[in-house]
């Protein structure tokens, strides 16, 4: 079975971080009284620490990902990393395709659907043109009367 490594010292690097931040965190070790000590800027310093260790486990979360997923080509691996450099979640995908739940479907099913949604349209929203005009789907006419529009 495939399975994918985290070091245990990044993940206490972060679970330490989300302490610090955490408002019961106990700051007896701080010395506010300190010349040029700010607790907006420890608690800014303490956010960027925590996203660059979670920006470090992009490379497991990708491969994690990836072994959830069945007959990866390369081509899909070669957008899935061009998603991620752009800064996208592969739980999130380009088309806004939600599952039956309402939740985004992840980047690469839902790339799929939305090539099979361009290439069988008839496959998910049915004959729109002809349903619309109720005739061969020609018609210039608007689907509603400009008179609905409220001004």
């Amino acid at each position: 079975m495939d399975s994918v490594a985290v070091p245990a010292r990044l993940l206490e690097d972060i679970f330490r971080l989300l302490d610090h931040l955490d408002p019961r965190y106990d700051h007896d070790g701080l010395h506010f009284q300190k010349s040029g000590y700010s607790l907006w800027l420890e608690h800014e310093n303490t956010l960027w620490q925590l996203w660059t260790k979670i920006n470090q486990l992009q490379h497991q979360i990708v491969d994690t990902y990836l072994l959830t997923v069945k007959d990866v080509t390369e081509e899909e691996k070669r957008d899935l990393n061009e998603w991620i450099a752009r800064g996208y979640s592969v739980y999130d995908n380009p088309y806004l395709i939600s599952d039956g739940t309402g939740s985004p479907m992840d980047f690469i099913n839902g790339c799929r659907v939305g090539l099979d949604m361009a290439e069988n349209p008839s496959h998910y929203f049915g004959n729109a043109a002809t349903e619309r005009t109720g005739g061969d789907g020609d018609d210039d006419e608007l689907p509603w009367d400009i008179g609905d529009i409220p001004f």
